[in-house]
């Protein structure tokens, strides 16, 4: 299209309006781009692709630049659609149902904008059944945060994550990383389980046939993470013997494990996932007293010197006057108050959000333990803010609160700090929350 033949197109037009204009009705175009299986045509600007993207600037200015046509075999044209229109607009839409083609055109484009924008939406991914899949892509791709949060989850909810169907298409190093955690909630006998599904799939997948031999070549060096002396004998029996999945030494020297013979190939020590870890408590407070504002929001900033799973928050009860010999107290009577506890981390991202009803009377305590919905891990050195809404009555608070707290048990250091949202009179040493509780 000629240019001169519309002289107002631009009058009404902010700049990226102007460039997607340009684009779309191939207004001096200097380059054409052959995408995908169909080897759909789009024409764009050198420019403006090289603006946003190192490798395309490399690929028309570096030493070698390509002449010609530019052939892109391995992007679908929905996808490089989406990344044109952000080079030009800086808009980007990312779902669950483009998330992979985007995070692999981010990768080979070096996008750092699009890729962490596809990190944010295979979060949610990770911290659901699917948490494998998420954990695919992001050691496929180099997402560090994301594979962290993907075994996170995997490790507090493993036979679920196990049963996925995307678990049987893990790759062998992928599958390596969930082998080498200490920290997985099933049972030894469940994994065993698992590793003969997903070999017999890998077998499918390359059409041999799914024996012992094969499955361990597909298993690599995984192999010597199961820890087969704690399979059940009755299991290991009947499905790993038979399987010819391990040598005639391998399989004695599980069942010499069983009358204190250590293996050298496979390790005996059990797992010990999040549940079954001990709990550690920490109290800031020296003393308690009452009562306390009524109104705002308490809230305070720790942070801990080791990662750690917290598990609860500890906080101080409604205030109860004690009318000894009065009708009430013979009656010792039950109440109940509704509070609401956030905890933020230092990027503000909301972690926990949940509403706790709690009794408080005369037979109760001065403290309450709150139990997370699901426990939360905390990493070291970052800061992480608890608040709590719904205090609506007087309340015993904690006085000469220490700044920093060391569990003699665990070795665990946490300090606090005064948190800028916290109206209601909380602060490093004075105020709500008597304590945590976690395990590392």
């Amino acid at each position: 299209m000629n240019a001169n033949n519309k002289t107002d197109w631009r009058d009404t037009k902010v700049l990226s309006e102007c460039m997607m204009y340009m684009l779309k009705n191939e207004i001096m175009c200097d380059v054409n781009l052959i995408v995908g299986y169909d080897r759909t045509s789009f024409k764009a600007h050198k420019y403006m692709l090289s603006s946003r993207s190192a490798v395309f600037h490399t690929m028309f200015e570096g030493s070698l630049p390509e002449k010609g046509d530019i052939i892109i075999p391995d992007i679908d044209e929905d996808t490089f659609h989406d990344i044109l229109k952000y080079f030009y607009t800086d808009q980007i839409t990312i779902t669950n149902d483009n998330v992979r083609e985007m995070v692999y055109a981010a990768e080979k484009y070096m996008l750092a904008t699009v890729k962490r924008e596809c990190e944010t939406v295979l979060k949610k991914t990770a911290k659901s059944e699917h948490a494998t899949k998420s954990l695919q892509t992001a050691y496929q791709y180099h997402l560090s945060d994301l594979q962290k949060e993907s075994i996170d989850y995997i490790e507090m909810n493993t036979k679920e994550c196990l049963l996925s169907e995307y678990a049987l298409r893990l790759s062998k190093d992928c599958l390596g990383l969930i082998l080498k955690s200490d920290y997985l909630e099933c049972s030894e006998t469940d994994i065993c389980q698992f590793i003969l599904n997903w070999g017999k799939h890998q077998c499918a997948l390359g059409k041999i046939d799914p024996s012992g031999r094969n499955i361990r070549e597909a298993l690599g060096t995984s192999l010597c993470l199961i820890r087969f002396p704690d399979v059940e004998m009755k299991f290991f029996s009947k499905e790993i013997v038979s399987s010819g999945l391990l040598t005639d030494d391998e399989m004695v020297s599980i069942y010499q494990s069983h009358f204190g013979e250590i293996s050298k190939t496979f390790s005996s020590s059990p797992r010990c996932p999040i549940s079954k870890r001990q709990i550690c408590t920490i109290n800031r407070y020296e003393q308690i007293s009452q009562p306390m504002a009524t109104t705002g929001i308490h809230s305070i900033i720790f942070h801990s010197d080791t990662d750690l799973w917290l598990k609860g928050v500890i906080i101080f009860l409604p205030y109860v006057q004690n009318n000894y010999g009065s009708q009430s107290s013979l009656n010792m009577v039950t109440n109940t108050i509704n509070i609401g506890i956030k905890i933020f981390d230092d990027s503000n991202e909301q972690k926990i959000n949940q509403n706790q009803q709690m009794k408080y009377g005369q037979n109760y305590d001065k403290v309450w333990q709150i139990d997370l919905s699901k426990p939360l891990l905390v990493n070291s050195r970052r800061d992480y803010t608890i608040r709590m809404d719904g205090m609506f009555y007087p309340h015993y608070y904690g006085m000469n609160c220490k700044e920093s707290v060391t569990d003699l048990q665990s070795g665990v250091t946490i300090k606090f700090k005064d948190s800028p949202v916290s109206d209601n009179g909380t602060n490093v040493s004075t105020g709500q929350f008597a304590g945590l509780y976690f395990s590392v």
